[in-house]
């Protein structure tokens, strides 16, 4: 799918409002955020974060409303398994051993009339395994 210039700025704008909504629940739910937008060779991990003593990896899927449609459609088993793999380095490149660690999914769904109107989240604990 080819995207113009705009459409690619909309849609940059959009997944960092939805990012930056996530954090915002993370830490109302006292999650400590560790990063963001952490990149690797394998893919890329949109919120690092500690809930507790358990790292958590968290994507994040922001989506216009769209009947019939949820933001977690838009997330392949090829990118879970990225996010698998970038998590599991990421704890290696920082020593990080013996932790629990999970993979969470945030979707947060906007307005088409009003971009910046927040219409629903949904926080799904433990991903791989609820589905």
């Amino acid at each position: 799918m080819l995207i113009n210039a705009a459409g690619r700025k909309a849609h940059l704008k959009l997944g960092k409002f939805g990012e930056d909504t996530a954090v915002k629940l993370l830490k109302i739910k006292g999650y400590r955020i560790l990063a963001r937008n952490f990149r690797l060779k394998s893919g890329e991990l949109d919120i690092v974060a500690l809930d507790g003593l358990t790292v958590v990896f968290v994507e994040v899927k922001t989506l216009r409303r769209l009947p019939g449609f949820r933001p977690a459609g838009n997330l392949s088993l090829q990118q879970m398994r990225r996010n698998h793999t970038t998590g599991k380095l990421y704890l290696a490149l920082f020593g990080i051993t013996e932790v629990r660690h999970r993979y969470d999914l945030i979707e947060i769904t906007v307005s088409r009339q009003k971009p910046g109107k927040l219409l629903n989240v949904t926080h799904t604990l433990d991903l791989f395994h609820t589905l």
